[in-house]
């Protein structure tokens, strides 16, 4: 039972104190000291209330706030989905040494919340949440804060949007220092670690579906979360050194799984590939089960249960636990001779390169793994392949692109962009680097540069794009 639920105590606190120059505040939660920074007066708050907020959606109930500037004292009270409000009764005329609160005092007869601001003007703001969005309302900034003009609306970016999205925040979320969010490749779950280490799951909407501790402090773990399938469902996996940590996305306690000193997790295709370089392995349960791959082939990547392994020139093979293989041949391209090799597997795609029938240079096809059909292809100047990196990022379920390569998997067309360098795809567009600089490239090859100082996308998140600025995540929607 918690404390708020027994009779006679009362409700978790969390004190709030802003700095004099309001640019970093302190959070004590139930004994726990935390400090958030921000650029400006609105930034700081917003993190401070984010703390209160994560606090209550652990516990979920909600959490009395007694927060405190130069200027004022406020009570508010932060509820497990995010929305913080006034508590009944105003603030007192000057700024009381900050204490935990026994709860909110009486509203009077009326029975509506209302908040009096005394003093020269600041903390006090409305968080309200609705369809996925967040939208700030603050009451005049105090004089120590001036904000700069590019802040002057906290619900917009104080940088430039990458192309095609607005620059409006619909929400934010406070990482924890140096971790990036993972996002699912159908845009639907976004799971990141906030500064409490603990792990956080929300939906397309931005909702929370859950929070859970973490089994070591993040910064042992390497990489951000990635969503894999494990045991015919959705889980979020993370990895420490020698174990894959594995939380399964509808809720409930991590499986964990120990990884030998002389392998590594490969995560290429849709579940999580473990090998050296003698054997290869999936996950079944909480361990490790052997595949035998054919003699001569490389496993390029993990499908439930199965092992895609290639080699360099010729037909690629599905292997189960059970030793049960089938052997796929790729169907030539109508612009293609002979095979040149087999260049990467991503996800559902096996990449080939074929002779051209006329002419030189060579033709790189995408082919759907389990039939080796041809689903897009482009003549390219092989000179154009050389360095390429073998990543999974740039195929999405819009747009897939390797190198220069371009294809939209539902029609197969195919665009080349000379010198682009792929790093992930967002819905319709692929970004990247051109030439060095930052740029997006759509369907058709079309290339839209990025403003200088925008920030590109980690993935999309329903239809909103997730950039990652200064250990926070926003969510952003399209133009």
């Amino acid at each position: 039972m918690s404390r708020a639920s027994r009779p006679g105590q009362s409700r978790p606190t969390a004190v709030i104190v802003i700095a004099p120059d309001e640019r970093s505040a302190e959070i004590h939660v139930e004994g726990h000291r935390q400090v958030v920074t921000g650029r400006f007066p609105r930034e700081t708050r917003r993190a401070a209330l984010d703390v209160a907020t994560g606090y209550a959606a652990r516990i979920g109930q909600p959490v009395l706030v007694d927060a405190r500037d130069a200027h004022g004292y406020w009570h508010l009270i932060a509820t497990p989905d995010g929305v913080v409000q006034a508590a009944d009764q105003a603030a007192p005329e000057s700024a009381p040494t900050p204490r935990p609160s026994t709860g909110p005092e009486s509203g009077g007869s009326s029975g509506k919340r209302t908040l009096t601001i005394v003093g020269a003007a600041v903390l006090a703001l409305i968080l309200l949440v609705g369809a996925g969005a967040v939208v700030w309302r603050f009451l005049p900034s105090s004089p120590t804060g001036a904000e700069p003009e590019d802040a002057a609306d906290a619900t917009t970016l104080n940088h430039p949007a990458p192309p095609h999205f607005s620059e409006i925040v619909d929400f934010v979320r406070e990482l924890a220092p140096d971790t990036q969010p993972g996002i699912s490749r159908e845009g639907d779950l976004l799971a990141y670690i906030d500064p409490q280490e603990r792990l956080n799951l929300l939906d397309a909407e931005g909702e929370s579906r859950w929070s859970v501790d973490l089994p070591a402090a993040s910064g042992e773990f390497l990489g951000a979360p990635r969503f894999v399938d494990y045991g015919g469902e959705t889980a979020i996996v993370m990895e420490t050194a020698g174990t894959l940590w594995l939380w399964p996305a509808s809720g409930g306690a991590p499986s964990s799984v120990d990884l030998p000193e002389d392998t590594a997790a490969q995560y290429v295709g849709d579940s999580v590939l473990v090998r050296n370089e003698e054997e290869a392995f999936v996950l079944v349960g909480e361990e490790l089960e052997r595949v035998e791959v054919p003699a001569g082939s490389a496993p390029m990547l993990a499908e439930g249960e199965e092992i895609l392994a290639a080699v360099v020139n010729g037909p690629w093979t599905w292997t189960d636990t059970d030793g049960d293989a089938v052997q796929v041949n790729p169907r030539r391209p109508e612009n293609g001779g002979e095979m040149e090799s087999v260049v990467t597997a991503l996800r559902e795609y096996v990449i080939v390169r074929w002779e051209p029938l006329r002419g030189e240079g060579t033709v790189l096809a995408f082919h759907d793994s389990r039939d080796g059909s041809v689903l897009g292809g482009a003549e390219i100047d092989p000179d154009e392949l050389e360095g390429v990196r073998h990543r999974s990022g740039p195929v999405g379920t819009d747009l897939v692109a390797y190198g220069p390569v371009v294809m939209d998997p539902e029609n197969g067309r195919t665009s080349v962009v000379p010198g682009f360098e792929p790093d992930i795809a967002v819905g319709s567009l692929v970004f990247g680097r051109l030439d060095g600089a930052p740029a997006a490239v759509d369907a058709e090859g079309g290339v839209e540069r990025a403003e200088e100082g925008s920030v590109q996308p980690s993935g999309l998140l329903g239809e909103r794009a997730i950039v990652v600025h200064e250990d926070h995540l926003y969510a952003i929607p399209p133009e």
